[in-house]
């Protein structure tokens, strides 16, 4: 028997059948009264996630976690290293914390081949025959916050990048052009 991965809720009722996970990279920020800080949401069902970070709280502590206007509430029930398991209060909506909000690649073709076409995002041709308008990829207002949040994400990925030595020597100018647009959203950010 191959041993598992991560380790298994102990308070799982034993025969009952696991919720089927998402797998997913999603950066979000974690709350507890012993820790806060950005995580990285691995894995999620509608029962419950498994995030990674630096710093998380013991188990059974209370927890929320924030990825813009999505907010859960649970309880932590295992830390192995730097991941822990989160047992959510009520039901989680998987799609909406992926990171194309549960978009499927036909409505993101549909919106990059209506940007071809020459349509701008405040054009409204009306309805087409047999086909749904593609719903916007961002549906709320992007305020300082938002843009904050977003260069943070970024900023992420830059230093993930940048320490690889193969990924910098190959790639230095376009992660010079990650590091200006962090700085540009920053820039935002702060103009509120």
């Amino acid at each position: 028997m191959l041993p598992s991965a991560y380790p298994s809720v102990s308070d799982q009722p034993s025969g009952s059948p696991r919720a089927p996970r998402t797998n997913m990279f999603v950066i979000a920020e974690l709350l507890s009264a012993s820790a806060t800080g950005k995580v990285k949401i691995r894995n999620m069902s509608t029962g419950g996630a498994m995030v990674e970070g630096p710093a998380l709280p013991l188990p059974s502590a209370h927890c929320r976690i924030l990825r813009g206007e999505l907010e859960l509430e649970g309880e932590i029930v295992w830390v192995a290293g730097n991941r822990a398991g989160i047992r959510f209060n009520g039901t989680a909506h998987v799609a909406q914390w992926l990171p194309n909000a549960g978009r499927s690649q036909t409505d993101v073709d549909q919106i990059v081949a209506a940007a071809k076409s020459g349509a701008t995002f405040g054009d409204d041709p009306g309805p087409s025959p047999g086909i749904a308008a593609p719903a916007p990829l961002i549906s709320r207002v992007v305020d300082a916050n938002h843009a904050a949040s977003v260069a943070d994400q970024l900023e992420d990925l830059a230093d993930a990048l940048s320490g690889d030595i193969d990924v910098v020597s190959r790639h230095m100018g376009k992660l010079q052009a990650l590091d200006l647009a962090v700085q540009t959203l920053r820039k935002l950010a702060d103009q509120r």
